[in-house]
């Protein structure tokens, strides 16, 4: 009899990412939930044989049968979607909030009602029956330096605290996957991942000390393979994915060793950033600041890395950060001249 696998952000790169992993064993079945089962993306996993449902993560009504019947569920949550919107920035500004509290607020709305929903169901999980990716709280991490790290806080006071007060027994069941900083990001950023200088070379500029290790990851294709390695350890397991650890003075280098260009690294400061995307920058550049001292949360000593897999046996199938530059077109994307 095969087994059932939920997905919440099933569109997305780290849900996507597990719908990959599972859709060509024959010992399970997937189910994913996304608002819009008509878009396109939609439309193709459903062609692929996956079951879509409709649901919204603010109406727990709409979650009611969502994970019925469900072995396993990935969730993921979705934090920087309301923080861009403009209804958002607009009832932010109305009720005397920042942008990233109402965002922490949605996120965190997001999260409690996928919980309460998935403990409806705990008795059919696996041993291993709910993985959430989430992130340290930086707040208590930090003892309260950085306090207002709101795309932390608002996974962190769900994942795993709201669990573990609210709903003991999926709690027992429940294991935490924390993602390093996406190979994709420079998407949203490209004017300081690659910050075009005047004798025509790039520099990578962010508040992170030059000589700290963080991880990397390509989201869409090796979320899966970690969430596979968590099903073969043991319930209550956090741990770090990376697809690459690397300070970030080595990811441009090899930005330049692969692509020709002249680069460099320049640690700069959180007001630089600001001052370049004013609002979000400190929201950002906080977190990289925060890099600096806790390894975007890899200094946890509850967190398993790379090497403690390794030390067990499990190596994680992962994907180079090599071979995603050689895959990008950084022509069409004005990084590099034609």
């Amino acid at each position: 009899m095969t087994k059932l696998v939920v997905i919440a952000g099933i569109t997305g790169n780290q849900g996507g990412s597990v719908a990959t992993a599972f859709l060509n064993d024959p010992d399970w079945r997937i189910r994913g939930l996304t608002r819009d089962t008509q878009s396109e993306i939609s439309q193709k996993l459903t062609h692929h044989g996956i079951e879509m449902i409709k649901v919204n993560l603010h109406d727990p009504k709409s979650l009611q049968d969502a994970f019925k019947g469900a072995n396993l569920v990935f969730s993921v949550t979705d934090f920087w979607t309301p923080y861009f919107d403009l209804a958002n920035q607009a009832r932010a500004k109305e009720e005397g909030k920042s942008i990233g509290q109402i965002a922490y607020e949605l996120e965190l709305e997001q999260g409690k009602n996928i919980v309460d929903a998935v403990a409806r169901e705990v008795n059919g999980l696996d041993e291993v029956g709910f993985i959430a990716s989430t992130l340290c709280s930086a707040r208590e991490s930090s003892k309260g330096k950085y306090n207002e790290l709101w795309h932390f806080e608002s996974k962190a006071e769900v994942f795993p605290k709201y669990v573990e007060v609210n709903h003991a027994e999926l709690a027992r069941k429940t294991s935490y996957l924390h993602t390093g900083y996406f190979f994709t990001s420079w998407r949203f950023l490209p004017g300081r991942w690659f910050a075009k200088q005047p004798d025509g070379s790039i520099q990578m500029q962010f508040p992170t000390s030059p000589d700290v290790l963080v991880p990397h990851i390509d989201p869409a294709k090796d979320t899966g393979p970690w969430v596979q390695a968590l099903r073969k350890l043991p319930p209550n397991t956090t741990l770090m994915a990376a697809s690459e650890w690397l300070t970030w003075p080595q990811w441009i280098e090899l930005f330049g060793q692969v692509t020709g260009a002249t680069t460099s690294y320049k640690q700069t400061t959180v007001q630089d950033l600001d001052k370049h995307i004013p609002g979000a920058g400190k929201e950002i550049g906080e977190m990289y600041e925060f890099s600096s001292e806790y390894a975007y949360n890899a200094f946890q000593m509850d967190t398993l890395k790379t090497w403690d897999l390794e030390r067990m046996g499990i190596k994680v199938p992962v994907t180079s950060l090599r071979s995603y530059i050689e895959r990008e077109d950084w022509v069409a994307a004005g990084i590099l001249p034609a």
